[in-house]
């Protein structure tokens, strides 16, 4: 009976992964009239790390919007944004907009960043000008590279 066992934990973590990693053949049904499903943040490939905070889930679009306040717990946090199409993309303090911005490629490729800051409430806002550019973005907790 025990030397069973390992044998099921193997095969019980393989059907876990399996399940976990959204690379079931499976595509959600599209229902005339209502909107496609978003992807979660790790299908739609701004690769955040596992086993992390998420300070602002990923939040997806196409004008200017304040994300969620937060305060980093340990002193840095990481941002995950991406942007396609035309214009410029940039992330900003909300409480100090005249700020230098922190410009996103709009190129579809993923730009990470590290900021460290004390442990008081962050405001960002995503800002689009000039274009008609689609913006993704997520914060973590803690400094993580792509």
């Amino acid at each position: 009976m025990n030397r069973h066992l390992p044998v099921l934990a193997a095969a019980a973590a393989v059907l876990l992964a399996a399940g976990c990693s959204g690379a079931a053949g499976h595509a959600p049904q599209k229902r005339a009239g209502s909107p496609a499903p978003r992807p979660s943040s790790r299908a739609a490939g701004l690769g955040l790390p596992a086993h992390t905070a998420v300070y602002v889930p990923e939040t997806h679009g196409s004008a200017e919007l304040d994300l969620k306040r937060f305060t980093p717990g340990q002193g840095v946090y990481t941002v995950y944004a991406r942007c396609t199409g035309k214009g410029r993309v940039t992330i900003v303090d909300a409480d100090r907009p005249e700020a230098d911005p922190s410009r996103v490629a709009c190129n579809g490729v993923v730009t990470v960043g590290r900021v460290y800051s004390e442990a008081e409430t962050q405001a960002l806002r995503m800002r689009v000008r000039g274009g008609t550019a689609t913006w993704a973005v997520a914060v973590v907790s803690g400094a993580h590279e792509r």
